[in-house]
């Protein structure tokens, strides 16, 4: 008895603070639902497909410009 006593103490001393536990919060807004989920393939896809383009388009403007600055001085322009 004296010894559990004395462990009870030890752990009263260990656990000073209490600890209460978070209950996760479940999103009900439906608008914040659709951002918290995974994209769907067509979605991926779609971004995908957007994104290379601007990239093919910047990418012809930068060879333009680079083609332009090449000329600069040549009796061509």
């Amino acid at each position: 008895m004296k010894d559990l006593s004395n462990s009870k103490r030890k752990e009263q001393a260990i656990n000073a603070f209490t600890v209460e536990p978070v209950e996760a919060t479940r999103i009900r807004d439906a608008a914040a639902k659709i951002v918290a989920g995974q994209p769907t393939a067509e979605e991926l896809s779609r971004l995908t497909f957007t994104k290379l383009r601007d990239v093919r388009i910047h990418t012809q403007e930068l060879h333009n410009q680079f083609a332009r600055l090449l000329n600069r001085g040549s009796s061509l322009e």
